[in-house]
């Protein structure tokens, strides 16, 4: 139900970047805490049908902060530690480190930290991503344990009385861990079933019965961009009530209207509708009060939707990229003192994305300067990687193979940095060899 978005080379990794950071093993060493099985996973799982225990799995990545965080502050707790080595066998697995890798895989883990819940013959019983506190934590555990309701049994009651929302509420809390789990056409009948019952819980409970934290929760995780009226109907839901929401949830309702209505306008801007308009209009009206947490300087909200969706509406629809690096040049001077490195990566992207193979020599020069002045103010190794990268594509354009090869050694010099993500690292490695391969035969 979530979106997900490519660009250039890094894309498979841009959300790795963004949830975490390098860092040191997630480990546990707290006595009162969870007791870790010192092995591997199919020994924890050889252990699991011994004792007919389930098997609990930290699948974590050493560069993850927020697997750190739970290592540090759940894990080690005593009533956690009392539960989890009762009720399991317990086990923490790199998941970016050697057959750790298809395990994980295996088991759909796409984002860390993700913690699992396994049967003793293998077979997954809950699948849980993202940090967990500990009453989610026990919570969960206790589902599996069959101390609490499971989801099918929740899912019972609601065909029983589908006029209950509080179990409505937790089968759509508890949804991504249990689709997670599933395989197949199991996991397709399911999504359709939850889908349903997603969109018909909103509908019944708008407006005002909606505005909680768990209501708000239940948004965020299921409210994909697949079906953009309904995606539609929620961000207006949300606005027509925005001083309730913010004194239930804060500022995060406002933010998600913003970055909403971006999208939607960013996405017919690229496919050359001029509907992106009405869109940036709402910016300055019917959106103004969400819009207002931004806090630019210097510029309005208004002004900076309008400049930007503009410039790119041209390039996408026309190839006027003449007029987008003007337009560009206005909107990063207006923008001076609200600027980030991403802002003059993304810029530099839209160039190669729109243009491609017909941007001219002193395109390429532009790209580079964008770049260069993203690459300048980026610390984050993955996208200093992509930037590098960039710039090396453009030399390579230029027929300046000294400065392509250049910045292809320096990126391949910084993935080194990422020496404790194996995969992401080789994978990237491999791409950059590869461009270098190629500038070889350029240069004869």
């Amino acid at each position: 139900m979530k979106r997900s978005r490519c660009v250039l080379l890094l894309a498979a990794f841009l959300l790795l970047a963004v949830q975490g950071r390098a860092q040191q093993g997630a480990t546990s060493d707290a006595a009162n805490g969870i007791a870790f099985f010192k092995g591997t996973f199919g020994e924890a799982l050889a252990k699991a049908k011994q004792e007919n225990k389930p098997l609990f799995v930290d699948f974590y990545a050493v560069w993850c902060v927020p697997c750190k965080k739970m290592a540090k502050t759940v894990f080690t707790q005593e009533e956690v530690g009392k539960y989890f080595n009762e009720h399991f066998i317990s086990l923490q697995l790199d998941a970016e480190k050697g057959e750790n890798v298809e395990i994980a895989r295996n088991y759909k883990v796409a984002a860390y930290p993700t913690v699992a819940f396994i049967a003793p013959d293998g077979k997954a019983l809950s699948v849980n991503t993202g940090a967990m506190d500990k009453d989610e934590l026990m919570e969960a555990a206790k589902i599996v344990a069959g101390e609490r309701v499971s989801f099918e049994e929740l899912y019972n009651k609601y065909k029983a009385d589908n006029s209950d929302f509080d179990v409505q509420q937790q089968l759509l809390l508890k949804a991504p861990s249990f689709l997670q789990a599933q395989e197949g056409m199991e996991a397709d009948k399911w999504v359709t079933r939850l889908q349903k019952l997603y969109k018909n819980y909103i509908a019944a409970k708008a407006p005002l019965k909606l505005i909680n934290e768990n209501d708000y929760k239940i948004i965020l995780t299921l409210e994909g961009d697949e079906d953009k009226e309904h995606k539609q109907y929620v961000i207006d839901l949300i606005n027509d009530h925005l001083d309730d929401w913010t004194k239930a949830v804060g500022k995060a309702p406002s933010y998600y209207i913003v970055e909403a209505n971006d999208l939607l306008a960013e996405d017919l801007a690229k496919d050359g509708n001029a509907k992106y308009k009405e869109y940036v209009e709402k910016v300055k009206n019917q959106y103004a009060k969400a819009y207002g947490v931004v806090g630019l300087k210097g510029i309005t909200p208004y002004e900076k939707s309008r400049l930007y969706f503009d410039a790119l509406y041209n390039l996408y629809k026309n190839k006027d990229v003449d007029g987008y690096v003007k337009a560009m040049q206005i909107y990063f001077g207006k923008m001076e003192g609200n600027l980030r490195s991403a802002d003059y990566g993304k810029a530099a992207q839209n160039l190669y994305m729109a243009a491609g193979k017909s941007l001219k020599s002193k395109d390429h020069e532009v790209a580079i300067q964008w770049a260069e002045k993203a690459l300048a103010q980026e610390d984050a190794v993955m996208d200093r990687v992509n930037y590098m990268v960039m710039i090396g594509d453009s030399y390579r354009e230029l027929k300046n193979y000294a400065k392509a090869r250049e910045f292809y050694n320096q990126a391949f010099a910084e993935t080194l940095r990422l020496e404790n993500m194996e995969m992401p690292q080789a994978m990237l490695q491999g791409a950059i060899k590869q461009k270098l391969s190629t500038l070889e035969l350029l240069e004869k």
